[in-house]
């Protein structure tokens, strides 16, 4: 049996939109030096991102189970925290169907302790688009329907993380040239809008995805004011500093439910400044 005081978790890293594993090798690193016990990263490249606009995000639930059972079993057979940035947090959760999505079924929930996202915009259901629903609309829906919200709590944790700072405003944070800022905000607001089309009102975000649509009901919520998407521009959800942040709350969560799988009560001690429990989502 795990003895949550004591062991550290097993990681498995699931990246983003048009990532790769490379990206987030820094990430891995940081995680190594803060504790956990192996960090691992699942093998889904660019052009893997590229192929499931044509055939879906079934292969890639396909590799993320895989991916998931291996680190697993890495691990000692201990349930692990899986952390997906983007569009890796809904392949995170589409892993621990029982529903088959697109024919495809992994059910890995039992092997996972807790579900970190950075960024995910799980609620994509709520957005309003001209343009024709993508994979990512796809599996948020199926989603909702069968995966809702923290839907293996306790025996799974949930922690999700997002941020309400506005790019292309970057007025706080590391200096960045004129000439990057442009840059940056451009990006950013090119891929918001290939991925989430038109959100239904205004709403503050990470540059890409807009801070309501991060947060799922009835997980633990990390909400950040000067916190960036993806890898341009930073400051973003792994650097350094940021990952002080939500690294000790992912660990409390994790904890938890290993406790509720042993039947013990979880901690209440509390998980510090940078918490947001706000079960409306």
């Amino acid at each position: 049996m795990v003895d949550p005081d004591i062991d550290a978790p097993s990681v498995l890293i699931i990246g983003g939109f048009l990532t790769g594993p490379f990206n987030y090798w820094p990430l891995r690193r940081r995680l190594i030096e803060r504790g956990a016990a192996r960090v691992d990263i699942a093998p889904i490249w660019p052009m893997d991102w590229l192929a499931a606009g044509f055939v879906g995000l079934g292969p890639l639930l396909t590799r993320t189970g895989l991916a998931v059972r291996r680190t697993w079993r890495a691990g000692g057979r201990r349930p692990i925290i899986v952390i997906g940035h983007s569009a890796g947090g809904l392949l995170a959760r589409l892993a621990t169907s029982e529903v088959a999505f697109q024919g495809r079924r992994t059910a890995v929930a039992p092997s996972i302790g807790a579900i970190v996202t950075l960024g995910t915009p799980h609620r994509l259901g709520a957005t309003t688009t001209a343009w024709p629903a993508h994979p990512g609309h796809r599996a948020a829906a199926f989603l909702e329907r069968h995966v809702p919200g923290t839907a293996f709590a306790p025996q799974t944790g949930y922690l999700t993380i997002g941020s309400s700072f506005v790019a292309p405003t970057l007025d706080r944070g590391p200096a960045i040239p004129p000439l990057g800022q442009r840059a940056a905000g451009r990006v950013l607001r090119e891929a918001r809008t290939a991925l989430l089309g038109a959100w239904d009102r205004p709403s503050p975000g990470d540059g890409i995805v807009p801070e309501p649509a991060v947060h799922l009901r009835g997980a633990r919520q990390l909400s950040f004011d000067d916190v960036l998407h993806g890898h341009i521009g930073g400051p973003w959800y792994a650097d350094d500093a940021i990952v002080d942040r939500w690294w000790p709350v992912a660990l409390e969560v994790w904890r938890d439910a290993i406790r509720a799988r042993a039947g013990a009560p979880p901690d209440t001690e509390g998980v510090g400044p940078f918490a947001r429990n706000d079960p409306s989502g």
